[in-house]
């Protein structure tokens, strides 16, 4: 493809490597990252793919259709996939911190009707949840939006997109059960294809097997902000906690009269004293861990018996126990 450098960046022709904001201020479209963080190539002046029309306004807005040239990009074979344009979080708020633009690019927010859940997306078509967010919906009553930092805010550098669902895969073994079950994830199909943006971003999945134990992982969502508390925010936080062993996990839960079986399909991840939880997050919404300058998908926020006291870590589904079955679901047409 021939290119052009404008000495920021390699762009397609006809494009320039500029700061995003700058860019979408003057009427341009970001089409793929370039040179420096922040920056990526700019059409201006054309509607690029009928994608869009220049001088949209900031907020939220429909996802466009599918360009003639979109295709799936599956949770492997995308040599962007994982790749933040923020590297580090913001202010501290309550145990977390607020993730700032563009850090979690892959970040969903999922209404199901008056509920609501996180995701996030593992290919351009795909977005992965937590099975008991979505077993009861049909598609019609499931959205997600893309791009997203402050729910509601038309003041944010790039534009959030909403898409309807046209299909859900709930794993075939999922239940409902009084505990957290084994097999709580689940696949939607979004009604088109997300345009490969700086804001959105698929993240990686891990090999299958991998256990992660010691590390330190980092849940984001926007969920409650502290224990019990009914208030959520706007702002998209996260907050790093460490994997824990299965059997510590359950000995910790029992020391507090809670039995719970953690099973192989399973993670916790979370402090013996308490303090940050992925109640700062939201159900179905990712656990992440990053290597290497990428990020993977390591678990699915599923259960907590309270959040964030001692002795009760966060409860996630393990994506490398199931990483075939969800490749098999992006691949299902």
């Amino acid at each position: 493809m021939s290119t052009e450098d404008d000495g920021s960046g390699v762009c397609p022709r006809g494009a320039t490597c500029e700061f995003f904001l700058s860019c979408w201020i003057s009427g341009g479209l970001v089409d793929t990252p370039c040179k420096g963080l922040l920056r990526g190539c700019c059409f201006k002046g054309v509607s690029k793919a009928g994608l869009l029309t220049l001088g949209q306004s900031i907020g939220t807005i429909q996802a466009p259709p599918d360009g003639p040239k979109s295709r799936d990009v599956g949770p492997f074979d995308d040599v962007r996939c994982g790749i933040s344009t923020k590297q580090q979080a913001q202010r501290r708020i309550v145990g977390g911190e607020e993730a700032g633009f563009g850090t979690f690019p892959w970040q969903a927010y999922i209404r199901i009707g008056s509920s609501r859940c996180g995701g996030s997306l593992i290919s351009r078509r795909h977005v992965v949840t937590a099975g008991h967010c979505v077993a009861r919906a049909t598609p019609r009553q499931v959205h997600v939006t893309l791009g997203d930092y402050v729910i509601n805010s038309a003041v944010e550098p790039l534009p959030a997109y909403t898409f309807g669902v046209s299909s859900i895969q709930v794993h075939p073994f999922f239940k409902f059960t009084p505990q957290a079950d084994r097999f709580d994830v689940a696949v939607l199909r979004l009604d088109r294809a997300a345009l490969n943006l700086p804001h959105v971003t698929p993240i990686c999945l891990p090999a299958k097997g991998e256990s992660f134990l010691g590390d330190v992982g980092q849940a984001a969502g926007w969920g409650a902000l502290s224990p019990g508390s009914r208030l959520r925010p706007q702002t998209l936080q996260t907050v790093r906690v460490p994997v824990i062993d299965n059997r510590q996990c359950e000995r910790w839960h029992r020391s507090k009269g809670i039995q719970v079986t953690i099973y192989d399909e399973m993670l916790c991840a979370g402090y013996k004293n308490g303090g940050r939880d992925s109640c700062q997050g939201d159900s179905g919404g990712p656990l992440m861990l990053q290597r290497g300058g990428r990020w993977y998908l390591i678990g699915i926020v599923s259960a907590g018996y309270s959040c964030a006291q001692p002795g009760q870590p966060g409860i996630y589904h393990r994506v490398a126990h199931t990483v075939d079955w969800i490749s098999r679901a992006v691949a299902a047409k």
